[in-house]
């Protein structure tokens, strides 16, 4: 069993996947947690109230808002599924693939902005590449249970049925001519990330649409998990804006 807290990461995982969750723990009284013990009755999932210190001491270092789950980590999705799932938001699609990164500490930072930034999946290679290793686990704080991780044989395969789905692949490079405030994100959006050292390999780089960078300074070279966070950010705050004309 796995624990995850945080108001919006318990409510995620209660719509989601309520079949995997085995309680509810909730310490202190709110409109928000009373919110989440209704969604729990009505998803069938039992409630039950501790105190503070336990919830610490299961989830220590992360602000879990008084409310906790114990939940069965969900069984892996595969790209057929995402792909079906993602086309329900028509033209707010968005997933982020990554290409053969190596670090637990980044694929978990990217599982989080990935969460906070409502990305439908992300898509990795199952060889020369982590997974969802326990420190990835911790390091995501509970996003690796609201955010499908795709584990795919072939990462230019799963771009061109991408592609076949009506998605724009989209790809980062510190050598692009455009900045990624000039990506259109009207569209179903794949933004492409590599590995740590060496970038986007060739074969991966010649499927993407377009390439865009991140403006910088040029003092240093941003890590994956920080040009993956910012490009996220780029397209959901666009998206807002345009929501809102």
């Amino acid at each position: 069993m796995d624990f995850l807290g945080g108001v919006h990461s318990v409510r995620k995982m209660l719509e989601t996947y309520p079949s995997s969750v085995n309680m509810l723990f909730i310490s202190g009284q709110s409109s928000q947690v009373q919110s989440l013990v209704d969604l729990a009755k009505k998803k069938g999932v039992s409630v039950t109230r501790c105190d503070k210190d336990e919830l610490n001491h299961r989830l220590p270092n992360v602000n879990h808002q008084g409310v906790m789950v114990r939940y069965i980590r969900p069984p892996s999705m595969d790209l057929h599924t995402l792909i079906k799932s993602s086309q329900a938001k028509r033209g707010l699609a968005q997933v982020l693939v990554l290409d053969k990164v190596q670090d637990p500490q980044n694929l978990g930072a990217c599982l989080r902005s990935s969460a906070a930034f409502g990305v439908d999946g992300i898509i990795i290679p199952k060889d020369k590449a982590v997974g969802l290793t326990p420190a990835v686990i911790k390091v995501s704080v509970g996003a690796a249970a609201t955010v499908p991780v795709v584990a795919v044989t072939n990462i230019a395969r799963s771009l061109r049925l991408l592609k076949e789905a009506g998605f724009w692949i989209y790809g980062t490079s510190e050598r692009a001519e455009h900045l990624i405030s000039q990506a259109d994100v009207s569209v179903p959006i794949a933004w492409v990330m590599g590995n740590e050292m060496k970038g986007i390999s060739p074969n991966v780089e010649k499927h993407c649409d377009a390439l865009y960078r991140i403006n910088t300074t040029g003092f240093s070279t941003l890590n994956i998990a920080t040009s993956a966070s910012i490009c996220l950010y780029q397209t959901y705050s666009e998206r807002i804006k345009r929501s809102e004309h």
